[in-house]
């Protein structure tokens, strides 16, 4: 039996040609990053996030296994899987008659970009503690964050790694745009996160 392929466009090949291995291995290098970021958009729907979130991720995988070959490679694999699953959250929303918030309208002489901290370097146990709680801390406010679009498009910055590009390409919308979503959804992820760590600090100290 010879090994399975890594890179995505060699697993959509041989799932093309009736490879299920090829779907399995896709779904278990894929499926966490698709299944986290369908419950952050699903976040606030009133929706069960959790079996709505499973339910999005079956969905995405069962399309890509029927039409493997729709990917083009004209943009990272990663963008097209996520604009799949963001995709079918919204349907899913849209489904049980909910609808997504209206983004608040921003003050367009406020500042576009902002520069990302350097991640400090210490291999100890104390920073590898407060490195899972700043995550743990990031993922709780991003699910607090009232602008959805926002919310969206720091969860495709911080969690999956995307250039501004590649969210512009997802959410169809221009740069700029996406710039200025980023650079308040950090500055309103950054005061809720102050807040949960002095809450947390105050329960603990």
């Amino acid at each position: 039996m010879s090994a399975l392929p890594v890179n995505p466009a060699e697993l959509l090949a041989a799932m093309a040609s009736g490879d299920q291995r090829a779907l399995d291995a896709l779904y278990r290098a894929w499926s966490p990053r698709v299944r986290v970021f369908a419950r952050l958009q699903l976040s606030g729907s009133g929706l069960d996030v959790h079996a709505i979130a499973d339910e999005v991720t079956v969905d995405v995988f069962h399309d890509i296994w029927r039409a493997p070959m729709r990917y083009d490679g004209r943009v990272a694999f990663g963008t097209w899987l996520l604009t799949l699953a963001r995709n079918k959250a919204v349907d899913q929303i849209r489904r049980h008659g909910k609808r997504l918030a209206r983004e608040v309208p921003l003050d367009s002489d406020s500042e576009e970009q902002a520069q990302q901290e350097p991640a400090e370097y210490d291999p100890g146990p104390q920073v590898a503690r407060e490195n899972l709680q700043r995550r743990h801390a990031v993922l709780k406010c991003l699910l607090r964050l009232r602008n959805p679009m926002q919310r969206e498009s720091l969860t495709l910055w911080a969690l999956d790694d995307l250039s501004v590009a590649d969210i512009a390409h997802i959410q169809q919308a221009p740069e700029g745009t996406v710039k200025t979503r980023l650079f308040h959804g950090r500055i309103n992820l950054r005061q809720c996160i102050q807040r949960w760590f002095a809450q947390e600090g105050g329960r603990h100290g």
